[in-house]
C-alpha cells in the first residue's frame, strides 16, 4: 500500500507542477510549453483529485501526516480560489490564488522531504 500512496503523491506533485507552469507563461516561449500551460485548469483539477485519493488511501492505511494535511488544505485552497476567480473575475481572488500557489508548492515540498518513504 505504501507504494500506491507514493505513486499517488508523486502524480499529485507532477500535475501540480504542470499546473504551476501557467505562472511562468511570460518566460516560457517554447511551443510545447504553451500546450502545457494552456491546460492549467485541467492539471490543477487532476492534482486536486489525485491529492484527495492520496489522502483517502493514506487515512485508510493509517499513514496520515500533518504535513500532508497542510499541503492538502493548501492545494484545495489554491484550487477553490482559482475556480472562484474563473467564475467571479475578482482581482482579489486572482491575487490570493497567485499567492497561495507558491505556498502550496512549499508545503508539498516539505511533505515530500519529511515523509518520503523512498
Amino acid at each position: 500500500m505504501t507504494i500506491f500512496i507514493s505513486v499517488l503523491g508523486i502524480l499529485t506533485a507532477v500535475f501540480f507542477v504542470l499546473a504551476a507552469t501557467n505562472g511562468l507563461k511570460p518566460y516560457l516561449k517554447q511551443p510545447f510549453m504553451k500546450k502545457i500551460y494552456q491546460n492549467h485548469r485541467i492539471f490543477g483539477m487532476i492534482a486536486a483529485f489525485l491529492a484527495m485519493i492520496h489522502m483517502v488511501v493514506a487515512i485508510s492505511s493509517g499513514e496520515l501526516r500533518v504535513t500532508g494535511a497542510l499541503a492538502l488544505l493548501s492545494l484545495f485552497s489554491t484550487s477553490m480560489l482559482g475556480m472562484l476567480f474563473s467564475e467571479k473575475k475578482s482581482k482579489a481572488l486572482y491575487v490570493a490564488h497567485r499567492i497561495i500557489g507558491p505556498v502550496t508548492f512549499i508545503l508539498i515540498f516539505i511533505h515530500i522531504i519529511f515523509n518520503s518513504s523512498i
